[in-house]
Parts: structure tokens; C-alpha cells; sequence
């Protein structure tokens, strides 16, 4: 494993554990582009609210459930190319 692909592993790892402990909503368009996929799945049939510029957002409470999943129950249910994490915007995401 390359010294990228742990700073990826790690950053990832942080940002879901950052999920489970943070009571926020966070638009859409605030998920890292490698696990949307995974948080739009995870969202089907759930209550999604828009904010005042007309973004989808999702409750903290459900971010933190698919964060759980992720982590304790399924995994990701695709690979995700720790080469294409960007790390810097994990972290950003996080300090959000």
C-alpha cells in the first residue's frame, strides 16, 4: 500500500467516524464524490429536505446510519480506488 493509499484509507475511516459523532445535515454535494454513490443508495425511500438554494439535503441522523452500516454491517457496496481519494477534500469535509 502506497503512502497515499493509507493517508486515503485513513482520511476515509475518519470522515465516517466523523459521521456517526456529528449531529449536522450536509447537502448532497458535500459527500465526497467516491461514497455518494453509496450515500444516494443508502437514501432511497428515506426523507430528503432542501435547503434555501434548492440543494438536497440529508439528515444527520441518516448520515450517521449509513455511516454505521458502512463501517460495522456492509462495507461500501463498491470498490473505491484509494489512488482517487482526494484527501485534502476529506479532511475539508470534516473541518466543515
Amino acid at each position: 500500500m502506497t503512502r497515499h493509499d493509507q493517508e486515503a484509507y485513513r482520511a476515509l475511516r475518519s470522515y465516517l467516524t466523523h459521521l456517526l459523532t456529528t449531529a449536522q445535515d450536509k447537502s448532497f454535494d458535500d459527500v465526497p464524490a467516491p461514497l455518494r454513490a453509496s450515500v444516494e443508495a443508502f437514501m432511497q425511500g428515506k426523507t430528503v429536505y432542501h435547503d434555501a438554494a434548492d440543494r438536497p439535503m440529508i439528515y444527520a441522523h441518516d448520515l450517521a446510519a449509513w455511516a454505521h452500516q458502512v463501517i460495522h454491517v456492509s462495507g461500501l457496496e463498491y470498490p473505491v480506488s484509494l489512488a482517487n481519494v482526494d484527501v485534502n477534500q476529506l479532511r475539508q469535509a470534516i473541518a466543515a
